[in-house]
């Protein structure tokens, strides 16, 4: 049987453009993780919108195999926060990474919550 340990990451982005991302080191060698909540608050920026994303690889690109998870396109006073069951691995350094992909400039801050299981 799975052993399971509900964690959470939480913290401040530096400032971010579109393609910035922060890494959340969840263990230190590939484990199964299944992401359970995703909530982010815009901070600050030039950003009207955001649309947070989730992948396996650093640099990963949109839509692409290593996405995990895509939220839905959020206005910047809004608190994002979606209940989630996305299924994955870490990348071979027990990592994954978040990009909360705001629509305009680089000077955006999130604060942020991931909440997952990891399953050895």
């Amino acid at each position: 049987m799975d052993n399971y340990r509900l964690s959470r990451k939480k913290g401040t982005t530096a400032a971010l453009a579109a393609a910035g991302e922060v890494t959340l080191q969840v263990a230190t060698e590939t484990v199964k993780v299944v992401i359970r909540r995703v909530k982010l608050k815009h901070t600050a920026g030039t950003a009207l919108n955001f649309e947070p994303r989730i992948g396996k690889a650093a640099g990963f690109s949109d839509d692409s195999i290593d996405q995990e998870f895509v939220g839905s396109s959020t206005a910047i006073a809004d608190l994002f926060d979606v209940v989630a069951e996305a299924a994955t691995y870490t990348d071979t350094d027990g990592r994954l990474y978040l990009r909360p992909v705001p629509d305009a400039g680089a000077d955006n801050t999130f604060d942020y919550e991931i909440y997952y299981d990891v399953i050895r």
